[in-house]
């Protein structure tokens, strides 16, 4: 052997990649330190070894080492090799997956193959479970309850899911590549534009729902629809991306509009009312009276954290008279705490005189038929 086969076996030998190198047959008459490293044989126990002692034939491609190899030799880098690759065992047992590449050269009338194995069994799975967790993450994405897209540095739409189709009317082939202005109403494209530029630049990560003011969105309609949006930013290959997650806020602003207008129809009657007005809870202390049950009290008394029967307009100036009608307004109380309706007549004690009213205490019972609150209504009827 000369001095530059020599030196070019031992370059191979010691080279970082395993190398192989087979007859046509899949003889293995080659075997480097590297290869012998990565599968645990060493060289004396593969050469004149048939090659599927390490990469035997696969339970999904029946087919025999051999003929990849002969397939491959011809195209070292075909195409589909960016995502095959051989199944392998080592000499403990251990499966892993092999990326394969192989030339075809010949000597005198014998035909070799070199092939060059790389270890991507970690890889390979790294990427099985990132692509599982990406369609997770898309299934999530496409069945939420909120709209979600995102959009790149230039602002243009480049993720839709199928709640935002839905609540903005545009369909996915419709709105990628568009810019995200198509779904602000003009009068605040520039505001949005600015806010978008600065939360691009600033060093908080995301803003969820509730730290940002309400914004209104553009149907393909034309119809504005209130919004509400949490807004994050990462970046992919050093491609700044911003999703967002949005929500139709429609019918929670119209629920709150008919409990405002609820509100205020109650505060007209309630403190406008000519009876007296207790609102109680459950067990009787007072939440809320109106300004006609005020009127019957002393002059800026205390009500709130009492209960009823502990304000001082009950009974006669008499004390034992006034106890007993305390403790039946108490006993009153705690039987309409059971769901039932009281009315009683009694007398009121006030600044003018005794008062004769009708008394009532009217229960109110949730969905499971639990008192939660009481109101209490006194009717003058005779002033003594």
């Amino acid at each position: 052997m000369s001095f530059i086969e020599s030196h070019a076996v031992q370059l191979l030998t010691d080279l970082p990649e395993a190398l192989i190198i087979t007859t046509a047959s899949g003889e293995i008459v080659f075997f480097n330190d590297s290869a012998a490293t990565q599968s645990g044989f060493n060289s004396d126990e593969m050469l004149g070894q048939h090659i599927s002692r390490m990469l035997p034939e696969s339970h999904r491609r029946k087919v025999n080492v051999v003929t990849w190899l002969e397939r491959w030799a011809d195209n070292p880098d075909p195409e589909q090799l960016r995502y095959l690759s051989l199944a392998g065992v080592r000499k403990n047992g251990d499966e892993r997956r092999y990326q394969v590449r192989v030339s075809k050269f010949e000597d005198k009338a014998d035909v070799y193959f070199a092939v060059v194995l790389r270890d991507v069994t970690e890889t390979q799975e790294l990427t099985v479970q990132l692509r599982h967790a990406q369609l997770i993450s898309n299934r999530i994405i496409a069945i939420g309850e909120d709209a979600v897209l995102s959009i790149d540095a230039d602002f243009k739409v480049c993720l839709w899911n199928k709640k935002a189709e839905l609540l903005f009317g545009y369909t996915e082939n419709e709105i990628l590549g568009k810019s995200i202005d198509i779904l602000i109403p003009e009068a605040f494209r520039d505001t949005h534009r600015q806010n978008i530029q600065s939360f691009s630049t600033d060093k908080i990560p995301s803003k969820y729902m509730g730290e940002r003011a309400e914004i209104l969105g553009l149907h393909k309609s034309g119809r504005m629809i209130p919004l509400e949006a949490s807004i994050t930013k990462t970046h992919i290959d050093n491609k700044l991306i911003m999703s967002a997650q949005v929500r139709d806020i429609s019918e929670r602003k119209q629920s709150l509009k008919s409990l405002e207008d609820s509100e205020a129809r109650f505060r007209a009657i309630f403190d406008h009312a000519v009876e007296a007005i207790s609102l109680l809870d459950a067990s009787g202390l007072v939440i809320e009276i109106n300004p006609a049950a005020t009127d019957m009290l002393p002059l800026d008394e205390y009500v709130k954290d009492k209960h009823l029967w502990e304000l001082t307009w009950w009974g006669s100036n008499d004390s034992s008279e006034k106890l007993e009608a305390e403790e039946a307004l108490q006993n009153n109380v705690m039987e309409a705490t059971q769901g039932n309706l009281v009315r009683t007549r009694t007398e009121l004690s006030t600044s003018r005189g005794l008062v004769q009213i009708d008394f009532s205490l009217i229960p109110v019972s949730d969905t499971n038929g639990e008192v939660i609150y009481i109101i209490a209504e006194a009717r003058k009827l005779i002033e003594l």
